[in-house]
């Protein structure tokens, strides 16, 4: 699935915080280059921790291990942070929360007293509390 992106709206920023001697790694940015050619309304930077930037970023964003995600985006306030390799799943719903696309809301789960106030089918009978 490609997703346009009308040019005039902010992209996001997609940092990728990575060291040379991190195993998972070359995954994560494996994943990160290949979700790039899915979607085109975020823009990825990648920090290597090793160099003298990537250490500034890294602290700006309390980045404590590799390799990390940090999604920033024009519909939500705060900067996002994903810890290891991530899928598609994950960083679409992350993206679209950043753009503002989505709502943090649209992917809550029910608690369990919402549940139980729907009630529990045991078979034929239905018990609501």
């Amino acid at each position: 699935m490609k997703i346009c992106f009308n040019s005039l709206m902010e992209k996001a920023k997609v940092m990728l915080f990575t060291s040379p001697t991190c195993p998972h790694c070359p995954s994560a940015k494996k994943f990160i280059y290949s979700f790039k050619n899915e979607r085109s309304d975020f823009e990825l930077i990648e920090y290597s921790t090793l160099s003298r930037d990537g250490q500034k970023k890294a602290e700006k964003y309390n980045v404590m291990s590799v390799p990390t995600f940090i999604i920033k985006g024009p519909g939500f306030p705060d900067p996002i942070g994903l810890i290891g390799i991530q899928n598609n799943e994950t960083m679409n719903k992350y993206l679209d929360i950043a753009l503002g696309i989505k709502n943090l809301e649209d992917f809550r789960k029910p608690t369990f007293k919402e549940k139980l106030s729907k009630g529990i089918k045991l078979g034929p009978i239905k018990i609501r509390f």
